[in-house]
C-alpha cells in the first residue's frame, strides 16, 4: 500500500466510520446481568452510564482478571469492584490515527467514542484491522505473511 492510501486511511475521522453502537448498562447492575448482557450480544464490554454520563467500562478483560476467584460475588453490582470507572474515551472529530495511538499506548482494544459529552459508538481495533481490509483489499489481502522474506529454495513436495 503507498503512503498516500495509508494517509489518507489513518487520517480518516471516526465520524465517518461505521460505529458499533455500545451495550449500556447501569453501573448499579450487577455483574451477573452485564455479562449476560455481553453474551446475548456477543460483544467485549458494556459501558456504565449514569444520568446520560457515562460512568465507566467494564469488559471481557475485567472478567477475566477480576471476576474469577473462588469467592466473586456475581451478584455484586459493577461499581463496587469490577467497573473500570472514568474510562478514556475519544472524540468522534479525532483520527483513525489518533484512536490507534491510545490503545497502543494503554493496550485497550476498545475506546467509547464520544460527541457532546454522550457516547456515540464504540471503535474497535479489529474494527479498524477489518475497515482496513474493506477499503484496500488488493493492498491488505495479498500481502505475503512475510512480506520481505526471500525464498532461497522452491519449497513444497
Amino acid at each position: 500500500m503507498d503512503r498516500s492510501r495509508l494517509s489518507r486511511f489513518v487520517n480518516q475521522r471516526l465520524n465517518e466510520l461505521p460505529l458499533e453502537a455500545p451495550a449500556v448498562v447501569s453501573p448499579f447492575t450487577p455483574v451477573r446481568s452485564a455479562v449476560a448482557t455481553m453474551q446475548e450480544g456477543s460483544r467485549s464490554c458494556v459501558l456504565a452510564v449514569d444520568d446520560g454520563k457515562l460512568a465507566g467500562i467494564f469488559t471481557e478483560r475485567d472478567v477475566l482478571n477480576r471476576c474469577m476467584g473462588d469467592d466473586f460475588d456475581w451478584d455484586q453490582p459493577l461499581n463496587t469492584a469490577v467497573l473500570t470507572r472514568e474510562p478514556r474515551t475519544i472524540a468522534s472529530n479525532r483520527t483513525i490515527a489518533e484512536a490507534i495511538m491510545l490503545m497502543q499506548q494503554f493496550h485497550y482494544r476498545t475506546l467509547p467514542v464520544m460527541e457532546n459529552g454522550s457516547v456515540v459508538g464504540l471503535v474497535r481495533l479489529g474494527d479498524l484491522l477489518r475497515h482496513l481490509a474493506e477499503e484496500y483489499p488488493e493492498d491488505v489481502l495479498n500481502l505475503p505473511p512475510r512480506p520481505h522474506q526471500v525464498m532461497e529454495r522452491p519449497e513444497g513436495g
